[in-house]
């Protein structure tokens, strides 16, 4: 009976461990989204009035500062370590839904003979080329900081964050842009002078 009864109570202490488990796993859920979503929030409002001035003609350059490397390296130096640049040049393009966009480098697109887009010049035989303009995605989880203003080094809008992606990059990924042949300068918003392109790395 004391075996049956040691038994009972080991299964009634899983049940109830698993039970608060459970719960507690999904509240902590819970409660991560709602942190997530609460500071993607407050970096939409830090960036919305930098994009407001950069539409009224400012310039749209911005800095990407490391924050792993901020009070050990910078401004002092910029060479890239393990933990990548202490700091990269790029320019504010838009918010999108899962982080902030920017360009960040031309590349040499070219177009094979089926019609698809490469940034392999070797992959067949190439029917023509042009530039297109590399946009990179940061996660609103990666920044941790945006200053408007800048710094006496900087004097543009600096935006610290880690470093995560491939190779030490500030990008989780990257999406190419060609300039619109329909754009109209003046009439049309500045966001539909560009178009994206499908490319295949």
């Amino acid at each position: 009976m004391t075996w049956l009864l040691q038994n009972i109570v080991g299964i009634i202490g899983i049940v109830v461990g698993s039970f608060i488990g459970y719960h507690v796993y999904f509240l902590s859920k819970k409660l991560g989204l709602k942190d997530r979503l609460a500071h993607k929030d407050e970096i939409r409002k830090r960036v919305e009035p930098i994009l407001v001035e950069i539409r009224k003609g400012i310039s749209s350059k911005s800095e990407l500062v490391n924050v792993q490397k901020y009070f050990s390296h910078y401004p002092n130096t910029n060479e890239r370590n393990r933990y990548g640049y202490t700091y990269l040049g790029a320019e504010l393009k838009a918010l999108k839904f899962d982080g902030v966009e920017f360009f960040c480098g031309v590349r040499k697109v070219y177009k094979n003979p089926e019609g698809k887009l490469t940034l392999k010049s070797g992959e067949g035989s190439v029917k023509e080329n042009f530039n297109a303009l590399e946009a990179g995605v940061i996660p609103y989880e990666w920044i941790e900081y945006v200053d408007a203003r800048g710094d006496e080094f900087s004097y543009r809008p600096q935006f610290f964050t880690q470093f995560n992606g491939a190779d030490k990059s500030p990008y989780k990924y990257s999406t190419y842009y060609k300039e619109s042949e329909v754009y109209h300068e003046g009439n049309d918003p500045i966001d539909m002078k560009w178009r994206i392109i499908e490319v295949s790395k």
